[in-house]
């Protein structure tokens, strides 16, 4: 479970790119050894993000939500998983959904982590692709008003 070591914000791309791009590039360039170019888009600008700083303010994971409902870009430090922060990020996001009124929420799930993403409401929508050599699921979930 996340705790008192992390800080979790609600951030804009035009102020903190540099910080979330820090990231996704530890995570997706260096360790996943995906492409450079998945590293951002023109959706950031536009985007809700999360970002996530330790005790020290190095940050160490971070995710976004397009104004569409498309949940993205998750990427958690490897020394940092296991710690609830995924999970946390992922709920933040939702609820940030709710709070600007997107109420289909999609995401492309790495086949690896579908359990993770089923645990938390999301169904599987559609079939398994390959994206950059890795099986992925495309998943759903529906917000309803409270």
């Amino acid at each position: 479970m996340a705790n008192d070591n992390y800080r979790f914000e609600q951030v804009t791309w035009a102020a903190d790119a540099g910080d979330i791009m820090e990231v996704r590039k530890k995570v997706f360039v260096i360790e996943q050894r995906f492409d450079k170019e998945i590293l951002c888009d023109t959706s950031d600008g536009s985007s809700y993000h999360v970002i996530v700083h330790d005790k020290y303010a190095k940050p160490i994971a971070c995710g976004r939500l397009t104004p569409d409902g498309k949940i993205d870009k998750i990427a958690v430090l490897i020394n940092h998983r296991g710690e609830g922060i995924g999970s946390s990020i992922l709920t933040q996001l939702v609820a940030i959904a709710k709070s600007h009124n997107i109420h289909d929420l999609t995401l492309n799930a790495e086949k690896e982590l579908v359990r993770f993403y089923d645990q938390q409401s999301f169904h599987i929508d559609g079939p398994v692709y390959m994206k950059q050599g890795v099986p992925h699921q495309r998943m759903s979930k529906k917000l309803v008003n409270s």
